[in-house]
């Protein structure tokens, strides 16, 4: 029996027995799949993520307060409009914006329905600062700011809820706050500033002037972060020590002050995404080796069912290669098959999945090629006993089973 009608003869057994055999591929489809579906959307979030920085911009800088529970900040540590102003003034600096946040609850369309919103308190610097793309009307202006103007920019999702359209420029929401309500009108829309907000049902984000936002909620002159922009890429590390030094010079006081820039919050956030990732695609991969013992349970059973046949081939000719050869072919033939419905089942479920999330997942061509290799390897390390053992099976022994 040469190759050729080796493989021959094991593609006829696997589908001779076509139940059975695409129960016994179901843990390698169910592997693979999930392994593909599991990649492919970690990816597609990082690189969700990555979008949502890089919209920042390299060079901004976040500055806020280093708590320390053993010697808390007092009242002269806390940023303020005029910590950003004694900043502005650094040549090293480009701008610098101001940001506090805060919820509030929205009325929407409905009068008994609201909708949770993120508050931002800012002035007309944060749309540089965090690159707010602003699709109707305008952002915050220096006036706005100065008159402490009870003014607001929302996002397009927040339009849509609130008047069922978006350009919605001159209509005004009405937001409850802890310390009370407030109208505020509508002086733009912007698009979602953030891509995942969707995905892991986060508030939507609206905009009040920095003054008014600390008369709504009695906070004198504070602010929660600073947000700066650096003048030189290049410099950026020296530009942040240079921050907090000046800050500390201006409070008058020593540590008291963080700075971390947009790149360092990428890799953070990228490094801990791909270790979940990583864990979650692990346990699929338990289930391929699941899926390989049902194919080793799968290809004992048949030895057993076909010792008289493998007899007849023995007394006939057939070596120990040949049987082993054959029973090995079955066996990488089940999970080459479940491997390859796995991949489209994982291709397809994760644009179908992705796009219940509201993101793109990205296919890693490195991930497909890898779980091939591994389904195909698992056929060949689960096929080995049973091709052994029908190999080993004595003609004469064989011929007498019944």
């Amino acid at each position: 029996m040469n190759i050729f009608e080796s493989i021959t003869s094991a593609a006829h057994s696997v589908f001779a027995n076509r139940m059975r055999s695409v129960l016994t591929m179901l843990g390698i489809i169910i592997g693979i799949s999930a392994v593909i579906m599991i990649t492919s959307i970690g990816q597609g979030v990082q690189n969700s993520m990555n979008e949502m920085f890089a919209e920042f911009g390299a060079g901004t800088l976040m500055v806020n307060v280093r708590q320390n529970a053993a010697n808390p900040a007092t009242r002269r540590d806390m940023l303020t409009l005029e910590s950003a102003a004694f900043l502005a003034e650094h040549p090293d600096v480009s701008v610098v914006s101001v940001a506090s946040g805060s919820s509030a609850r929205v009325q929407l369309r409905n009068p008994s329905e609201t909708s949770h919103v993120q508050i931002i308190g800012a002035d007309e610097n944060l749309r540089q600062a965090q690159n707010v793309d602003v699709r109707f009307g305008r952002f915050l202006a220096s006036v706005d700011v100065d008159r402490a103007a009870p003014v607001v920019v929302i996002e397009s999702t927040l339009a849509r809820e609130i008047f069922g359209r978006t350009d919605v420029v001159g209509e005004t929401i009405r937001a409850t706050f802890w310390m009370g309500t407030v109208d505020l009108t509508v002086v733009g829309v912007s698009r979602n500033n953030d891509p995942m907000a969707g995905m892991f049902g986060m508030p939507t984000t609206a905009y009040i002037p920095i003054t008014y936002f600390q008369r709504i909620l009695n906070r004198d002159d504070v602010v929660d972060q600073l947000l700066v922009i650096a003048e030189d890429l290049d410099r950026l590390d020296e530009t942040a020590t240079e921050v907090t030094r000046l800050l500390s010079v201006f409070h008058g006081n020593e540590d008291r002050y963080q700075v971390t820039t947009i790149m360092s919050q990428i890799d953070m956030l990228s490094g801990i995404l791909s270790t979940i990732t990583g864990f979650v695609a692990l346990v699929a991969f338990i289930s391929l080796a699941v899926g390989g013992i049902g194919v080793m349970n799968i290809m004992l059973v048949t030895v057993t069912e076909r010792t008289r046949e493998i007899g007849i081939r023995k007394s006939l000719g057939a070596t120990e290669g040949n049987i082993r050869f054959q029973f090995l072919v079955e066996a990488m033939i089940l999970t080459a098959s479940g491997g390859i419905i796995g991949i489209f089942l994982g291709y397809y479920g994760g644009f179908a999945l992705g796009s219940l999330m509201g993101l793109s997942p990205a296919v890693s061509i490195p991930t497909v090629v890898g779980t091939v290799l591994a389904s195909s390897l698992i056929g060949i390390a689960f096929g080995v006993y049973p091709a052994h053992k029908a190999a080993k099976l004595d003609p004469i022994v064989a011929l007498r089973y019944e």
